[in-house]
């Protein structure tokens, strides 16, 4: 194979491989490294190409639209039917936030100068983040039957329901994600092996969600129940506090400190059967959209801690600059998802192609 250098590439040629390069920044920069949208149209109609197989989302113009159509496929047409013959308020909450987007939009249709309301934006958020979520399962890993189960029983939704945005948080930040055999009756385990692409660690990794409405951050029976899982790999465990607390600084929310608190007691008294409990990171969120639907200005808050890992702590006195650094690098696949949480909290509205079409046009 001949190596050709930059200076043996036409001018036409190097301008087509930069703009592609800046197409995939572009798309990186919006979507994470997972596998990017697929689409095209053929006769008027979208075509979605998600994992391995061919989804026909009818004749919807925007990836937004396509999100709640896939969702209902997964769903199923019977169980949605069975729901929706029941009362508004005693549906499930995926078809509660789908009759506030179909409001929403016929009151968009009815002329300008409507408003949607908040709680109505707040369950439209709701929907089209289970959609996304869902579909970067499917086109980057899989989606096991059991997982859209639990999903549909509202005694086990609530933790599906974040179990699937932890898998999302980690496609979207360059991981592999491989589920475990849920019909393994020998052991407990972690949700999932997530693979880093760029270095190959691996991680075993747990999500907890706290039921909404209380009143405290402490997290001791979440950080327990985590720990007695088996794992094969390094451990990261993931909490969602879904507290009400609302704050833009998360370092005086109070949530935080208690949450904190409750990491440092369990690290001196915490056993798992006898034995001293495993390290693990430990990465807490305070996701609110499946729950608490009428702040549509209620952003996921997300703090990065350890259990027994004590260079991971921000507080900790490295000896030398040289030992900062190695720890940094130590940590650097976490550091990374953790920054990728923060980072990519917008769903892409517009399929691949017209990424281009916006970059080519400046």
């Amino acid at each position: 194979m001949k190596v050709i250098s930059p200076s043996e590439i036409s001018p036409e040629l190097l301008a087509l491989l930069q703009e592609k390069n800046v197409v995939e920044e572009q798309r990186i920069a919006q979507q994470g490294f997972g596998n990017p949208v697929i689409s095209t149209e053929f006769n008027g109609r979208r075509l979605v190409a998600i994992g391995s197989e061919i989804f026909d989302a009818g004749n919807c113009k925007t990836f937004h639209e396509v999100l709640p159509v896939y969702l209902g496929l997964l769903l199923g047409e019977e169980w949605i039917k069975k729901e929706l013959v029941k009362e508004l308020a005693t549906r499930h909450p995926i078809l509660q936030w789908h009759n506030a987007m179909i409001t929403c939009k016929k009151e968009n249709t009815q002329g300008p100068g409507k408003t949607k309301t908040v709680s109505t934006l707040g369950a439209i958020s709701a929907l089209l983040g289970l959609s996304y979520n869902l579909y970067l399962m499917a086109h980057n890993s899989e989606l096991q039957e059991k997982l859209i189960k639990r999903l549909k029983d509202l005694d086990q939704f609530l933790g599906a329901h974040y179990e699937i945005q932890v898998a999302a948080y980690c496609i979207q930040a360059g991981f592999e994600i491989t589920l475990e055999d849920e019909d393994d009756p020998n052991s407990t385990h972690c949700e999932f092996t997530a693979t880093n692409i760029k270095s190959g660690r691996k991680f075993s990794v747990e999500a907890k969600a706290r039921t909404h409405g209380k009143s405290s951050g402490a997290i001791s029976g979440q950080l327990y129940s985590a720990l007695k899982k088996s794992a094969e790999y390094e451990r990261i465990i993931f909490i969602n506090i879904n507290i009400p607390e609302k704050t833009t600084d998360l370092k005086s929310a109070k949530w935080v400190h208690e949450a904190i608190a409750s990491i440092r007691g369990a690290e001196t008294r915490l056993k798992i059967k006898g034995n001293d409990a495993p390290p693990a990171y430990v990465l807490l969120t305070n996701q609110q959209n499946a729950c608490n639907l009428n702040d549509v200005g209620f952003d996921t808050g997300a703090v990065a801690k350890s259990f027994k890992i004590p260079d991971f702590r921000v507080d900790y006195p490295f000896a030398s600059s040289k030992e900062a650094v190695d720890s940094r690098d130590r940590h650097k696949e976490v550091t990374d998802l953790f920054e990728a949480i923060k980072r990519h909290h917008k769903i892409p509205s517009a399929f691949d192609e017209e990424i281009s079409k916006n970059i080519s046009k400046r």
